[in-house]
């Protein structure tokens, strides 16, 4: 046994002052809730969780950004909406203002709106501001390169005359020669029309250095065309012997219950009829079930009578001395008898003379014939001639009585009725011989001839607007790291900047141009919005990407810098432990020289 050194005191204190140090460590991770809490506690992990820091409030920080970003184009696109408005109700002024159903003061009230409008496109591209940072009016842009050309075309045109060409025919005086082809008429005619078309596109592109850029290309196209027209008119005049011009034929006009009496294209040359029917006291309209076809022989119409079983079948028939028999069958299928009347009134060919069968012209006045049977009659106008006979002996019932209005100067007519009784079931037929007829004209076919002919001066003035450039930018710090950017253009938006330098109705502005060039903003406006919808898609992206890497970075970081409670409680319970027991036991190593000072007693 010894005493100069307690070996075991010595031993039991060291190890309770490890287990002291050891609960001290735990103490402090419990109190601060973190595995590092200096450099010694894990330098490595140290070093990890402070980059890992730096990261996560840069993307925090790059967060806000985005969002600021987000908020930026919003702004922005808000103003370019509203332009697109405003240039939508310029496009609708002028489309109106194009109306021709509108006077000057009309127009001068547009014109008036279409300044206002121009100018508060103006203005509301100056006030579109972020931050006090103007976003619609931005003109410091660096232009990379310039391919801007003007040219100016001039060309003739005479393209080949356009002849078309209508034959009719036409009745001349006898005696009326044939005409060669000659002119007629002439006329000049003189029309500017100007047409403007335009074409942009904003491609994107990048600069030598590295740096995002667009081309931009505009083209406007005004075309000026001066045509010269000349339209000629010839006329040839040549003879027809074609019999179907001096064949007699009829056209009934059904309503007023009218026959014309002409050879084709020349109705009522050999005069007119009129027909008026009363069955049983009452007039009758005349109405068809059936007809023949055009251009048979014997032409015929069947009519009948409503409330009735009365019917008339009409024939025409044109004979051979060129005289046509006109002929109704009556048949009366009810079972009683039926009064019919028929009253026809005949107009002689235009300004005629009327002689008896004998040449003999009749006296002037009302001319009564009573019987009619027998009764003969020639009608020689100025262009026609025509006949009317009335006999018994022809197989047709003649009327009653004729009368004859012959006036000194006017239209000669004739009047004739049959009014009899139709028994019932029977059939009875009637008429007489109108003609024959013969024209005192000449028939010609006439040939008119409409040539055009043009002239035609058009100048083409083609602008292009062809630039590289790199417009004014703002940068967005969308990451937590150097380079990490995306940059928001910004563009001119005012009417200079969108090619409307000359918007209205009223002169010096053209109203075709001005429209072009509005469609040329409206498609400007448009590209911009659609680039700014696209960065506005893309920041949102961005946004999600830059919030779901920062959480992930602090989870990562909270593994390596965060302490386990569970597992730092355990360690200070058995550190606790053993601290008790170690002073335990540096009290019973502090007994043992006690046990020596009893052998020295």
């Amino acid at each position: 046994m010894i005493i100069s050194h307690n070996l075991s005191a010595i031993h039991t204190n060291n190890e309770l002052r490890k287990n002291a140090k050891a609960s001290s460590k735990s103490l402090e991770k419990l109190s601060s809730g973190l595995r590092i809490n200096k450099a010694s506690d894990d330098a490595a992990g140290l070093s990890i969780s402070e980059k890992m820091r730096a990261q996560i409030r840069g993307l925090n920080q790059a967060s806000r950004n985005v969002r600021d970003g987000i908020s930026l184009l919003e702004t922005a696109e808000g103003g370019l909406q509203e332009v697109t408005e405003l240039l939508q109700r310029q496009r609708e002024l002028i489309v109106q203002g194009l109306n021709g159903t509108y006077t000057d003061e009309d127009r001068r009230m547009i014109d008036q709106e279409l300044q206002q409008l121009t100018a508060e496109i103006n203005s509301l591209s100056e006030r579109t501001e972020f931050n006090t940072i103007n976003l619609l009016a931005r003109d410091d842009y660096e232009i990379l390169a310039d391919r801007s050309s003007s040219d100016t075309a001039f060309s003739i045109s005479d393209p080949p005359p356009v002849t078309s060409s209508y034959k009719s025919v036409v009745y001349r005086p006898q005696g009326t020669p044939a005409e060669a082809r000659h002119l007629v008429s002439s006329s000049d005619t003189s029309v500017t029309t100007e047409t403007y078309s335009n074409t942009n596109n904003l491609t994107p592109i990048v600069s030598p250095d590295g740096r995002a850029g667009y081309r931009e290309t505009n083209i406007d196209i005004h075309t000026t065309t001066k045509t010269d027209t000349n339209h000629s008119v010839y006329e040839t005049l040549t003879a027809s012997n074609d019999p179907q011009y001096s064949t007699p034929a009829y056209w009934f006009s059904a309503g007023i219950n009218k026959t014309s009496f002409g050879p084709k294209d020349f109705g009522d040359v050999y005069g007119t009829m009129f027909e008026n029917i009363e069955v049983n006291g009452s007039s009758r309209p005349v109405e068809y079930t059936s007809r023949s076809n055009s251009g048979t022989v014997p032409a015929w119409d069947h009519m009948w009578f409503p409330g009735t079983n009365l019917s008339i079948m009409r024939y025409r028939t044109v004979l051979p001395d060129n005289s046509m028999e006109i002929k109704y069958v009556i048949t009366n299928g009810d079972t009683y008898d039926t009064n019919f009347k028929l009253s026809n009134l005949v107009n002689a060919p235009a300004n005629s003379v009327v002689t008896d069968a004998g040449g003999s012209p009749l006296a002037t006045g009302s001319i009564l014939v009573n019987p009619a049977s027998g009764s003969s009659f020639n009608m020689t106008g100025t262009d026609a001639n025509a006949g009317i006979k009335f006999d018994d002996s022809l197989g047709l019932l003649a009327p009653e009585e004729l009368t004859i209005s012959n006036p000194a100067v006017g239209q000669p007519q004739i009047n004739f009725d049959w009014e009899l009784t139709v028994p019932q079931g029977s059939s009875m037929t009637l008429g007489f011989h109108y003609g024959p007829f013969s024209l005192n004209l000449d028939v010609f076919e006439l040939t008119r001839e409409t040539e055009v002919t043009k002239h035609m001066e058009t100048t083409v003035k083609t602008d292009i607007r062809d630039i590289d450039y790199i417009p004014p930018k703002l940068d967005i710090q969308a990451g937590a790291n150097r380079g990490q950017t995306i940059f928001i253009p910004l563009f001119l938006v005012n009417s200079q900047g969108l090619g409307m330098m000359n918007v209205g109705i009223l002169p010096p502005a053209v109203p075709e141009q001005a429209l072009a060039q509005v469609d040329q903003a409206l498609a400007k406006v448009t590209n911009y919005r659609g680039i700014y919808g696209a960065l506005q898609n893309r920041m949102e992206h961005t946004l999600n990407n830059v919030e779901n890497s920062a959480e992930n970075l602090t989870s990562a970081e909270s593994r390596i810098r965060d302490a386990d409670m569970a597992k730092e409680m355990m360690g200070f319970t058995i550190s606790g432990i053993l601290t008790q027991a170690a002073q335990a036991m540096l009290a019973q190593a502090n007994q043992k020289p006690q046990a020596v000072l009893q052998l020295l007693q």
